[in-house]
């Protein structure tokens, strides 16, 4: 089992401090660490909740990630790309592990 708090707090979460660039990698720390989508996974671009998260828009954890209600994440699906024309469905764990990363995220902030 993850330490969620630790992770959290290692996010380091400061809105006067954060860069674009320190809230795109909190995006992907988010990912990898809690959600445990390997960057691997990502880099590729295979992967249907990284597809699903990018269609959306979401490009940053606190500009963006930490916006969306557990409503849409629940809903999230992947729409077929040219690198993947079928898209697996997202695994409802990973639905889960992110609706719980923005909760743990907003309770610790």
């Amino acid at each position: 089992m993850a330490d969620i708090p630790g992770l959290i707090a290692g996010l380091a979460i400061c809105p006067d401090v954060v860069t674009p660039a320190a809230d795109e990698q909190m995006l992907h720390r988010a990912i990898a660490n809690l959600v445990g989508i390997p960057s691997a996974e990502r880099s590729v671009g295979n992967n249907s909740l990284w597809i699903a998260i990018d269609q959306m828009g979401v490009r940053s954890f606190l500009g963006d990630l930490i916006t969306l209600t557990e409503d849409d994440i629940m809903n999230l699906q992947a729409r077929p790309t040219r690198a993947v024309a079928h898209p697996p469905p997202i695994p409802i764990m990973w639905k889960r592990k992110t609706v719980i990363v923005i909760a743990a995220c907003h309770h610790y902030a």
